[in-house]
C-alpha cells in the first residue's frame, strides 16, 4: 500500500481496453534491464503475496494469469526483490495492460489499457501536473497539499463504485478528517467489492471512529504503561500534577528517524517552559528496552517516559489512532480537553508560547 506520496509521483495515459477471461501485463523500456527480474505481487487478505516472477530480456518482461475480480497489485524490477528500486503500482484485471513511461517529465512508470488502471492513470497526471504548477508558482507546502487533497476527495466520490476510489479513501484516510472518511464509507455500495475489500473499508471506518474521540476539544484518554524503573505511570496523574497546566502526550521511538529530528525541539521547548507548568508524557514504541532508554539518555530528553517495549501494538496507539509517528496531543490540565495536536518543529514552542507567556 503507497501513501499520498507515492500516488503524486505515478504517471498517466488514456488507452483503450481489452476483453477475455484473463489478463497480459507487458513492459519494455531501456530501464528494465536485462539480467534483472521482475516480481508481480498482489494484496491477498490485507498480506502481499508474489505471484509471477520473470527474467527481463531485451529490456522486456511480461504476465500471463487469471483475474477473477479486480485486485491491487504491483511490478517491482531489480535484481531480486530485496534490491528493487522500481515499483509499479496497477491493478489486476481482465485486459491487456501495458506498463510504460508515457511523459520523460512524471520519471515514473505506470499500467494502462484497462478500465481501473486508466481510472488510476488520470487521476496521477492530475496530481503530478497540480503538483508541477503548483511548485512552478513557489505554492507553499501546505496550500500544494490542500490541493491535492481536494483531488484526492474529488476522485474518492467520482470512484466510490470501484477499486480506485475505495484504495484513494484507504491509503490517504490520514490527510482526511474522521467524520469525512466515515461519511464516504456511508456512501460507498459495499456490495460491489469482495469480503477481503470490504474488510479493509470496515478497518478504515473503525480507525476513524477511534480517531473521532481524540479531535480537539475531547476528552483525553488516560494511558496507563511502565516507566524505565518498571513502575506504573498513568497520563491521569501527570495531568493531575500540581503545577502542570498543559502536558503533551508523544508518541516515538528510537528507531524512528522523523521521531529523533523532532527531540531538538522537544528539548528546548522543555527546558524552557518546564517550570511554567509545560509537561511531556512520552510514550514509546519501541520493541528494544536499551535501544528506547539509550535513546532517552543520549538526547536527553528529561521528562516522563513509558512504554510496552511492545512496538506498534500498544493499546494507546489504538486508543489515540496513531498510524503514524512522530505524533503529539497537547492536554490543557485545567479541562482535560485536547487543545492541539500535530505540533512539529518549532509549531511546538509558538503553541506553548502562546499558551504560557
Amino acid at each position: 500500500m503507497k501513501n499520498v506520496t507515492a500516488i503524486i509521483f505515478a504517471m498517466t495515459v488514456i488507452a483503450g481496453c481489452s476483453t477475455g477471461t484473463g489478463y497480459t501485463i507487458t513492459g519494455s523500456d531501456p530501464a528494465f534491464i536485462d539480467g534483472q527480474y521482475a516480481y508481480l505481487t498482489k494484496e491477498d487478505n490485507g498480506q502481499i503475496i508474489t505471484v509471477d516472477s520473470t527474467a527481463i530480456a531485451d529490456n522486456c518482461f511480461s504476465f500471463k494469469g487469471e483475474a477473477e475480480y479486480p485486485v491491487s497489485a504491483c511490478i517491482i524490477v531489480g535484481a531480486s526483490q530485496e534490491q528493487a528500486k522500481t515499483y509499479i503500482d496497477l491493478y489486476l484485471e481482465r485486459g491487456n495492460i501495458c506498463v510504460k513511461k508515457v511523459k520523460p517529465e512524471h520519471r515514473a512508470f505506470n499500467a494502462v489499457g484497462t478500465p481501473l488502471n486508466d481510472i488510476r492513470t488520470a487521476h496521477n497526471c492530475k496530481m503530478w501536473d497540480c503538483l508541477m504548477d503548483m511548485q512552478a508558482n513557489g505554492e507553499s507546502q501546505d496550500k500544494i497539499m490542500g490541493k491535492i487533497m481536494d483531488i484526492v476527495r474529488e476522485n474518492i466520490k467520482e470512484n466510490k463504485d470501484n477499486l480506485v476510489g475505495v484504495d484513494l479513501l484507504c491509503q490517504t484516510a490520514q490527510g482526511l478528517e474522521p467524520q469525512e472518511i466515515i461519511d464516504l464509507i456511508a456512501s460507498i455500495p459495499m456490495q460491489n467489492f469482495p469480503e477481503s475489500v470490504q474488510a479493509k473499508i470496515e478497518s478504515t471506518k473503525r480507525n476513524a471512529e477511534m480517531a473521532l474521540r481524540t479531535v480537539l476539544g475531547n476528552n483525553y484518554i488516560d494511558i496507563v504503561q511502565k516507566d524505565a524503573d518498571g513502575k506504573e505511570v498513568s497520563l491521569k496523574s501527570v495531568i493531575e500534577t500540581e503545577g502542570n497546566k498543559y502536558v503533551l502526550i508523544d508518541f516515538w521511538a528510537s528507531w524512528c528517524g522523523p521521531c529523533m529530528g523532532e527531540v531538538p525541539f522537544l528539548v528546548d521547548t522543555y527546558a524552557k517552559y518546564h517550570d511554567k507548568g509545560f509537561e511531556i508524557y512520552g510514550v514509546s514504541f519501541d520493541s528494544d528496552r536499551d535501544a528506547w532508554l539509550n535513546a532517552i539518555e543520549s538526547k536527553k530528553m528529561t521528562w516522563v517516559h513509558v512504554s510496552d517495549v511492545n512496538g506498534w501494538d500498544n493499546q494507546a496507539r489504538n486508543d489515540y489512532a496513531v498510524n503514524g509517528i512522530p505524533a503529539n496531543y497537547l492536554i490543557d490540565c485545567a479541562t482535560g480537553k485536547i487543545v492541539a495536536t500535530a505540533l512539529r518543529g518549532e509549531a511546538l514552542q509558538a503553541k506553548i508560547a502562546e499558551l504560557l507567556d
